[in-house]
């Protein structure tokens, strides 16, 4: 995972395979990597997540993005990158 503008976060398919072991049922592809757009407020804005992949798990990860961006809080299944 690694911030890649100032509202932008980039989570690689390393970090969504190791998401995905929390979340069993998670329908986010470990064959790709994502990324999640906030506004200034932490509002989720744009995300390259395909429809299929969005859900549940896909909601917790852009609020584990939002955390980190606004929070400096870093999840425990991510390996930041800066």
């Amino acid at each position: 995972m690694h911030i890649i503008s100032a509202h932008k976060v980039y989570v690689s398919r390393r970090d969504v395979e190791s998401f995905n072991r929390g979340w069993p049922c998670s329908t986010l592809r470990a064959s790709r990597a994502y990324w999640f757009e906030f506004d200034e407020s932490g509002d989720l804005v744009d995300t390259d997540c395909p429809e299929q992949d969005d859900g549940p798990a896909a909601s917790a990860m852009a609020d584990d993005c939002k955390a980190y961006l606004f929070d400096d809080l870093a999840p425990s299944w991510a390996t930041v990158r800066s």
